[in-house]
């Protein structure tokens, strides 16, 4: 079998074998932003072609792959939700390979639901994150997922009950390409100590655009190396976030990239929040789960 996660702007393959275990795998930046209308067949050809020649037919996707401008949009299941009923929202496509056998090619669904305003939430991708952890669901109340668009999810009884997001990855992008900021901000962000910084000074009086400002004018001072920057505005970004969606004494499981699971882990601390972090490959083990409940 082969399970993609096919994001905005990376494409992950991996070729399985009967038992789940990875044989082979692959990566690249041809995530779904960047697929014309129409090229996904041959997008997903030009990508594991090889492991389809070689008989892998059977092809399980999550991500962006199924949202409205993806391949195909998989229709929403809405919170709260349990593993059955994402198992049984995957559709699935009809498409030829280059040796004109089928491929079956499946989709996971997207989830839907509101914040406590009725604003429509959406997640595309982490509900495969969420169903790969390695412990029962049900130890778990508040989870962590953090990434471009970072998921805080709220479980009951092993369903995911609800989620928000919060575009901080994204504003940390626009920050540093589109404002003023971008003049100091072009190093990339490796200093922690600026970045628990930026995490204590987001505790302080003061909203998220002030505090932004401070960035510029703490360079201008000299107050800080213009190295540190992106870090102390990522710190700043973080901690924000943090602080508007937890409480103290909470506790919180993150899910994803590592190195960004333990910066969260820095601001949550910094909030008086308990953390742990999940083992990196949930979104596979969450494909392989699906999978092995599917009826091919």
């Amino acid at each position: 079998m082969i399970a993609i996660n096919w994001g905005t702007s990376n494409f992950r393959a991996y070729r399985l074998d009967a038992a789940g275990n990875v044989e082979a795998e692959k990566s690249s930046g041809r995530g779904a932003a960047h697929v014309p209308t129409g090229g996904f067949r041959d997008a997903l050809m030009a990508e594991v072609g090889d492991w389809v020649k070689d008989g892998e037919n059977k092809v399980l996707m999550s991500g962006m792959v199924g949202a409205r401008n993806g391949w195909k949009e998989a229709p929403y299941v809405a919170v709260p939700a349990t593993f059955d009923q994402v198992v049984a929202g995957v559709i699935r496509l009809e498409v030829d390979s280059l040796e004109a056998d089928l491929i079956d090619a499946r989709i996971v669904p997207e989830l839907i639901g509101a914040d406590e305003c009725d604003v429509p939430e959406v997640m595309r991708g982490e509900e495969t994150e969420i169903f790969g952890l390695k412990s029962e669901l049900a130890c778990y109340s508040h989870l962590c997922l953090p990434g471009t668009h970072t998921k805080w999810v709220r479980m009951q009884g092993g369903e995911i009950a609800g989620f928000s997001t919060s575009m901080t990855g994204d504003l940390y992008k626009a920050i540093r390409e589109g404002t003023i900021l971008r003049t100091c901000t072009q190093h990339e962000p490796t200093d922690d100590n600026a970045f628990q910084l930026g995490v204590v000074r987001s505790m302080e009086p003061g909203d998220l655009a002030h505090h932004l400002f401070g960035v510029r004018t703490l360079v201008l001072t000299g107050k800080m190396q213009e190295q540190s920057a992106s870090s102390y505005l990522s710190g700043l970004l973080i901690g924000h976030e943090v602080k508007t969606m937890t409480r103290a004494g909470d506790r919180v499981h993150l899910v994803g990239d590592q190195a960004l699971c333990m910066h969260y882990a820095n601001a949550l601390r910094e909030s008086q929040v308990e953390s742990t972090v999940e083992p990196a490959g949930a979104a596979l083990r969450g494909l392989v789960r699906i999978a092995g409940s599917l009826a091919w």
